[in-house]
């Protein structure tokens, strides 16, 4: 820039007069200043200025110009900024296509030719397998491809699902099973077992749902008698069955240690078995004076029993029972009825608990004391009524029957004890002499007590006692 100014002043020379800074005299006196010089024309930031000055001034204003430009256009490229007549900085000209800063940010094809569109009609791109809506035929083989291969024309691929080891095998299928026991549906089973590659394993399935079913409910063992009789021909064979209940006959010494009646157990799944026709008849005869431990001895011995016992018309297809959710409301209320009859007779009330637990009913137990209660109700005595009462008591601690079953039972009795009072005269009496002895062991709350019907009495007094106040209320 100091050359430009020194080049300026050589081409316009400045007469030493014009550079002074003193006043004209005789002008002082009128207290105004004023400049005599013919280029002085300008005052710039309280300074007077010669034409040389405007020039330098100038020349200073293109070059700062110059240099914020070329800051800008190293920070906005493309956008064309260009400097005026006078110096100014002008933003918004175009920028010639050929320069490469402009083709930094253009996304249209360089070479000025097209329409515009996008690229292979909107099917190119990262991620894109083709137009929408496209439809691909099948490819080809082309023969002279280098590397085409004969070979692999004929080839047929399938998907190869491993065999399961002993490991897999128990994770896989144990959940199978007890998921079985939950919705007993054989043909879910089939299809679960059918997708599996069980290979080796396969005998192995009837022992593990067997040994699964020893520790279970007799609904339960019911179900997987269903199970084996379901999976021999579609996904075993009775080879499979005979080699897998061998395998339980060599096992039992070590299903004892966790189940004490495993032998038995395993003699009616045998006879079972045989009666479903998914062992043979001659399966027991096999083992005849070839078993040495006492416990496989017992298991055959108590299959032979029940196959006997089947001849005389005992129905094997039914020894395991039905579970309670399956079985009809009447049967289950016979069983209830028959099991208070057997408490009355034996007084033992463990048995009792045990045989209500087995019938698999918890959300029917309101009948059971219902019937309980009735039966105390329609009877003469009071044995009937302490050990009614105190079996109530016993099933209450145990929490066999739940707070809501026994409040139902209860409240059962309330809404039928009119149409009871018809068959026993004195059924008001006796039901509050029941209600009070409950409450007083525990076995009902406040609530339930409270809510006991008793039958209006207009009369305390009858005309032929004495006026004396009855002690029983009819």
């Amino acid at each position: 820039m100091a050359t430009d100014c020194e080049a300026w002043l050589n081409a316009n020379p400045v007469e030493a007069e014009d550079l002074s800074d003193s006043f004209a005299s005789g002008d002082e006196d009128n207290g105004v200043s004023v400049i005599t010089n013919k280029n002085l024309n300008n005052e710039i930031n309280g300074n007077w200025l010669s034409s040389s000055s405007n020039s330098i001034h100038e020349a200073r204003l293109k070059a700062k110009a110059k240099r914020r430009l070329r800051k800008n256009s190293s920070r906005d490229s493309g956008r064309g900024d260009s400097l005026s007549d006078n110096g100014d900085v002008v933003r918004g000209s175009s920028v010639a296509p050929t320069s490469p800063k402009s083709k930094l940010l253009d996304r249209k094809s360089r070479l000025g030719k097209g329409r515009g569109l996008p690229k292979k009609g909107g099917a190119g791109g990262k991620g894109v397998w083709g137009r929408s809506g496209e439809v691909y035929e099948p490819e080809e083989v082309d023969e002279k491809d280098p590397n085409y291969d004969e070979a692999q024309e004929n080839c047929v691929y399938e998907t190869v699902v491993p065999p399961l080891d002993e490991r897999d095998f128990e994770k896989t299928v144990t959940p199978i099973v007890q998921e079985y026991f939950e919705h007993a549906d054989t043909n879910e089973v089939v299809e679960l077992l059918a997708e599996l590659n069980l290979g080796p394993m396969r005998s192995e399935v009837p022992s593990l749902a067997v040994s699964l079913a020893l520790e279970a409910k007799a609904s339960q063992r019911e179900l997987t008698s269903r199970l084996l009789a379901d999976l021999c021909g579609p996904v075993l064979s009775c080879s499979d069955m005979e080699n897998s209940f061998d395998k339980l006959l060599r096992e039992l010494p070590d299903l004892v240690l966790d189940t004490p009646g495993a032998p038995q157990l395993v003699g009616q799944f045998i006879a079972r078995a045989v009666s479903d026709q998914i062992l043979s008849k001659s399966y027991i005869d096999g083992y005849k004076g070839r078993v040495d431990c006492e416990y496989t001895r017992a298991a055959l011995d108590r299959a032979a029993v029940l196959l006997k016992m089947s001849l005389g018309g005992l129905r094997i297809d039914n020894q395991w029972g039905t579970g309670g959710g399956q079985r009809p409301v009447t049967q289950l209320i016979k069983e209830m009825n028959l099991l208070l009859k057997e408490y009355l007779l034996s007084g033992d009330s463990k048995e009792a608990e045990r045989c209500l637990r087995d019938l698999e009913v918890p959300h029917f137990h309101h009948e059971f004391v219902y019937e309980a209660i009735v039966m105390v109700l329609e009877s003469k005595g009071e044995k009937t009524f302490k050990m009614v009462l105190q079996l109530l008591k016993s099933l209450s601690a145990s929490s066999v029957i739940t707070v809501d079953q026994m409040r139902r039972g209860y409240e059962r009795v309330y809404m039928d004890i009119a149409e009871i009072n018809i068959d026993v005269p004195r059924a008001y009496f006796i039901l509050e002499q029941v209600v009070d002895k409950s409450f007083s062991m525990g076995i009902i709350d406040v609530k339930i007590r409270d809510l006991c019907p008793c039958r209006g009495r207009k009369r305390f007094v009858s005309e032929g006692d004495g006026g004396v106040v009855k002690v029983e209320s009819y």
